[in-house]
């Protein structure tokens, strides 16, 4: 991923984030220590919700076929 790539999805991220993500999510995020953690939590944890609004900033911004 190039460097636009990477600021049109963190920029779409926050907007989902912002925009739709419920109370809950954002504080399990910040349980998790923050955003970074929260978007590469343990292969146990399992968010839908965080899943659903990774994958619309991912459309957003084009990218969704490089998610596989």
């Amino acid at each position: 991923m190039d460097r636009a790539d990477a600021r049109r999805l963190s920029n779409a991220l926050r907007d989902e984030l912002w925009s739709q993500a419920s109370e809950d999510l954002l504080a399990r995020l910040v349980d998790r220590g923050g955003i970074r953690v929260g978007l590469n939590p343990p292969d146990h944890t399992d968010d839908e919700e965080l899943e659903q609004i990774v994958w619309r900033a991912l459309c957003r911004c084009g990218l969704e076929s490089t998610a596989d």
